[in-house]
């Protein structure tokens, strides 16, 4: 067997598991677009201007404050950008900070690359599979990455956002959650009418299983943000049973060719690098489309 199609392969066999995973729950809530997406959610809607965002950590006292009136940038400022600190792709339309201290760039991949891990990669960004099948498999992702995750064991008694892990269809039970910020691009002509940046949004809300706390969405501006909990029941931490909170942002804006999904993930955990807050933070931040001539 060549070395692409056992790849091949593998990519397959993981998509059939990661749904597997969700079971019932995308048979349940799949065709109801945003139907989890209510009661505690807060919706905002603000103005196009210089105005931040604070949210707090769910279990701690820090706040992600985050630009969320500002995410295009010229294309003559992106390129006089310092090349130590930034990664500009013109091609693509986009610039984002480089990684720092701690974090691991995994470099070009494609939204395929993302099935070939296994346990390891549960962003939602994944699940977006059900809906478009292979349709997105060359779209590119950008992903920086922390260096060890955090691992957790499902075990009998296991819950996300209140429903029951059915751990006998689980690939494996030890699960590693990473400190992550990933970038998925996608080609509007690939997309088609599947979805528009409203859709892409809700659908990801959506994936989390009533998990939004916040949506945060401009007027006259081509942006969507939102803030998820993954929360994990009676799961076992360093081998001690325990509940945890996954906490996930994601924005969601469009240039003139393409639409981009920008998720974080934060893990709380004790031993941690303090840093790994401050620097998902900045990600985001500093996150810009660019606006070329005649957008």
């Amino acid at each position: 067997m060549t070395k692409l199609k056992k790849k091949e392969q593998e990519k397959n066999s993981r998509r059939v598991a990661l749904l597997g995973l969700l079971g019932t729950a995308l048979t349940v809530f799949g065709t109801v677009t945003g139907a989890l997406i209510g009661g505690a959610t807060t919706v905002y809607k603000v103005m196009r201007s210089s105005e931040k965002l604070a949210i707090s950590e769910p279990q701690g006292d820090k706040t992600l404050s985050v630009d969320i009136g500002q995410v295009d940038i010229s294309l003559d400022d992106a390129r006089e950008l310092d090349g130590d600190e930034y990664q500009v792709f013109t091609d693509l339309g986009f610039v984002m900070m480089k990684a720092g201290d701690d974090w691991t760039d995994r470099g070009d991949l494609s939204y395929a690359d993302l099935f070939i891990e296994q346990s390891v990669n549960l962003s939602p960004l994944i699940f977006f599979y059900s809906d478009v099948g292979w349709a997105w498999d060359e779209q590119p992702v950008r992903q920086y990455r922390t260096s060890e995750p955090v691992m957790v064991t499902y075990v009998d008694g296991s819950l996300e956002n209140g429903y029951p892990v059915d751990i006998t269809i689980l690939m494996d039970d030890t699960v590693a959650f990473y400190n992550q910020f990933t970038v998925l691009t996608l080609d509007k002509q690939v997309v088609g009418d599947d979805f528009n940046l409203y859709g892409l949004a809700l659908k990801w809300g959506e994936l989390h299983r009533g998990g939004v706390n916040r949506i945060i969405a401009a007027e006259n501006s081509p942006y969507v943000f939102e803030q998820v909990s993954w929360r994990l029941s009676h799961v076992e931490v360093d081998r001690k049973v325990t509940d945890l909170s996954l906490e996930r942002w994601a924005l969601f804006t469009e240039g003139e060719k393409h639409y981009y999904l920008v998720e974080i993930q934060y893990v709380p955990a004790a031993g941690q690098p303090a840093r790994v807050w401050d620097d998902l933070q900045e990600y985001l931040h500093e996150f810009r489309v660019i606006e070329l001539p005649g957008d």
